[in-house]
């Protein structure tokens, strides 16, 4: 990694060890190995907006949201703009229960999965 120990990734710990409620180094330490990439994204324009937007999405209900994301890390790298909040309104637009199974695919299917769920949604 090309970033710098004191301007990116210790905030990034610090922040993803607050933000998600872990509880020791061996949570953060398995959460960073499991999403690497989680040290490309900012805090502030990334990061934070995202974790925010699954917690509106899942009813301000913050521990859900948070438990949600530390099992599934890669959550927090979804493009906020081009994935989470188009598909969520297509799911709402089709009727679809917000809930953790919705969530989960908003997050990771592929875009082809995504448009099948959604076209069988619809019938």
């Amino acid at each position: 990694l090309c970033y710098s120990i004191e301007d990116n990734m210790e905030p990034t710990l610090q922040w993803l060890q607050d933000a998600l409620s872990l509880e020791n180094t061996l949570e953060l330490s398995t959460l960073v190995q499991q999403m690497p990439a989680l040290f490309c994204c900012s805090i502030e324009t990334n990061l934070q907006p995202t974790l925010e937007f699954y917690i509106h999405s899942f009813g301000d209900n913050m521990d859900i949201a948070i438990s949600t994301l530390q099992a599934n890390p890669r959550f927090l790298a979804a493009s906020l703009e081009k994935r989470l909040k188009p598909r969520l309104e297509e799911a709402k637009g089709a009727g679809i229960t917000i809930n953790s199974a919705c969530i989960t695919r908003i997050a990771m299917d592929t875009q082809e999965k995504w448009d099948t769920f959604i076209a069988l949604k619809k019938v």
